[in-house]
Order: structure tokens, then sequence, then C-alpha cells
């Protein structure tokens, strides 16, 4: 008989949605990622000092800006240290902590050659017809080494 996996919670779902996120901003599958999202989510990129560094209210403006940003970049996603909790039936409230490196091989602009950060992803996760999709992220940075 051939071997059937049990059916994964809905804390399992959000994280492997969660290393899905990852994936695709560090694979350019921006369809997919935007995807991840609900139409309109709560989106917010805070600084070391706590300061609003980016905001936006529309998966497509998001990730068109993601995708502005890593268009010539290298980069590398990742979270760990999950703590998700099942709100209702419907949300998740998670909290991961992260790291990322980017690498920018072609400097035509502002941007520096390299930024490493670290902190903590605050996210809102609602089951929607299609799955889990983020309602809510907010990346809070603790550190963020900028080579220029």
């Amino acid at each position: 008989m051939p071997y059937t996996p049990p059916p994964s919670s809905a804390i399992d779902q959000v994280r492997q949605a969660k290393a899905r996120y990852c994936r695709y901003a560090d694979t350019k599958q921006w369809d997919a990622f935007a995807d991840l999202f609900v139409p309109s989510p709560d989106i917010r990129i805070l600084g070391v000092g706590g300061e609003l560094v980016v905001a936006f209210s529309s998966r497509d403006v998001f990730t068109a800006a993601a995708r502005d940003y890593l268009a010539s970049a290298q980069s590398i996603h990742q979270v760990h240290n999950d703590e998700l909790t099942q709100v209702s039936d419907s949300e998740i409230s998670a909290i991961w902590s992260m790291e990322d490196t980017i690498l920018f091989p072609e400097r035509t602009d502002s941007r520096p050659s390299r930024h490493h950060g670290y902190g903590h992803y605050h996210e809102n996760w609602v089951l929607t017809r299609d799955g889990w999709r983020i309602a809510r992220l907010e990346l809070r940075r603790t550190i963020l080494e900028i080579t220029p």
C-alpha cells in the first residue's frame, strides 16, 4: 500500500507557505510570491530604531517594489524560530526570526553593494478559499549591516 502522509495542520500549512515566501523572493517567482498575500495587506518595514521605512496596502504594489529592488540582486531570505498561534479556525498569528543577505553586483544607482540584516517578521495569516494568505506583515529589523 502506498504511503499517504497525514493531513497537515493549519500551523504546518503556514510554515510551508512562509518557506515558499522566502524561496519565491530569492528565485524571483513574483506571481507566486504575490499570491501568498491577500489583495490589500497591511505591510510595514521598520528600521533598527523602530522607524517606519516603508508601508504598503496593496500586494501588487509591494510585489512590484520587491521585484524592482531585487531585479539585479542575488538574495537569500531565511526564517526560523517560529512562534505560531492559531487565533481561530481562520487566523494564525506568527512571529519568525529572520535573516537576509542581498548582493547588488551591478551598482548603477544609490544601492549598496551588499546588505545583511536580521530581525523578526510579525504576521497575521488568514484562511481564504485559496488557502492561507498574509493579511499583515511587519518586519522589525534588529540589525542591518550595509556595505557601500
